[in-house]
Formats: C-alpha cells, sequence, structure tokens
C-alpha cells in the first residue's frame, strides 16, 4: 500500500533532530512498501523486508534498497528532476530524500495516466464512414 513520501528533509532539520532525519523502522518499511507497491504495478521483481526497530541496516541491506529503486526506476520513465539513485551507504539526509523522491516520480506519473482512458484511433481531419 502506498504511502506519501517524505522527501524535504533539510541541514536545518537534521540540526535540530527532527524525528524524520532517522533511519526508522518506519522510514524503511515506508521506502520498501513503496517499492514493491511500484514493482507491483510496473511487473518488476524486487526483494523486500520488513523491518523492525530492532532490525540492523548493514551496507547490504541499503545497496538491496537502492537495487530495488534501479530496477523500479528502470521500468517506467523518469520525470525530469527527479533525482538520481543515491550510491551506498545513502544515510544522508539529502540522500534518504532522493530515495524517496525517486519513487515519488513514476508514482505521481502512473496517477495521471491511471486516470486517462484509451478510447480508439484518432483520424487527423478526416470524417469516419462519409465517401
Amino acid at each position: 500500500m502506498w504511502q506519501t513520501p517524505v522527501y524535504d528533509r533539510t541541514a536545518a532539520d537534521v540540526a535540530a533532530g527532527a524525528e524524520k532525519c532517522y533511519i526508522t523502522a518506519e522510514l524503511l518499511n515506508r521506502i520498501e512498501g513503496n517499492t514493491a507497491h511500484m514493482a507491483q504495478l510496473l511487473g518488476v521483481e524486487i526483494d523486500t523486508r520488513t523491518w523492525t526497530s530492532l532490525g540492523l541496516l548493514t551496507r547490504a541491506q541499503m545497496q538491496r534498497i537502492l537495487d530495488n529503486l534501479a530496477t523500479v526506476r528502470a521500468a517506467y520513465y523518469t520525470l525530469p528532476g527527479t533525482p538520481n539513485i543515491p550510491t551506498a551507504p545513502s544515510t544522508l539526509y539529502s540522500a534518504i530524500n532522493d530515495m524517496e523522491q525517486v519513487l515519488w516520480s513514476p508514482h505521481e506519473l502512473w496517477q495521471r495516466n491511471s486516470v486517462k482512458r484509451y478510447a480508439g484511433e484518432i483520424c487527423a481531419g478526416q470524417e469516419i464512414g462519409v465517401i
């Protein structure tokens, strides 16, 4: 199930110790869940995990998350201005912002496209059935 990503962390937030700047199970589960949601919509295979407060984010786990993001990103059109996938270890607030924003781009585009309905071919300048 899609959860609204958070990608507005700033250096001031970090200095103030804002809750949204900590790498928590909630943050990791949001990224993993949103990645899984987009992978399902786009028909690609990824490997996800459910995090608990006792989970240890290792370099290998971070690389797995980044690889999942790259798989999802490669499966769909990327909107201009979408950040690149960060490189490991990717624990800076700006890298986490980028990770969440990489998922927001295809989700936003998917949502826009899903409300459009394909209704057939358009014949420019021709009347159909007139001889």
